[in-house]
């Protein structure tokens, strides 16, 4: 019988993680929405997994010397500047 050691660590570092993660996943979504539906522009897949890309910066590299704020701030920066982008 396995003790509950052997089991895999399933817990999260911290809130934080998942407040990003949220942030990033409402962002990407809300991007794609309003570029579909808002801007009725066809924008391929990849500019509108943009706000990803900080999202993995901050996976990877542990928050790096940025606030929780910061990263949030910057995910939603990137999806007004991909809509301002395929708006214009």
């Amino acid at each position: 019988m396995a003790s509950s050691d052997d089991a895999p660590d399933l817990s999260l570092r911290s809130s934080s993680d998942l407040k990003v993660a949220l942030v990033a996943a409402a962002c990407t979504v809300g991007l794609t929405l309003a570029l579909q539906y808002g801007v009725g522009a066809d924008v391929p897949l990849i500019y509108r997994l943009s706000p990803l890309a900080p999202y993995f910066v901050f996976v990877f590299t542990r928050g790096a010397a940025l606030s929780e704020r910061a990263w949030q701030l910057l995910i939603f920066a990137v999806s007004l500047v991909t809509l301002g982008v395929f708006a214009l």
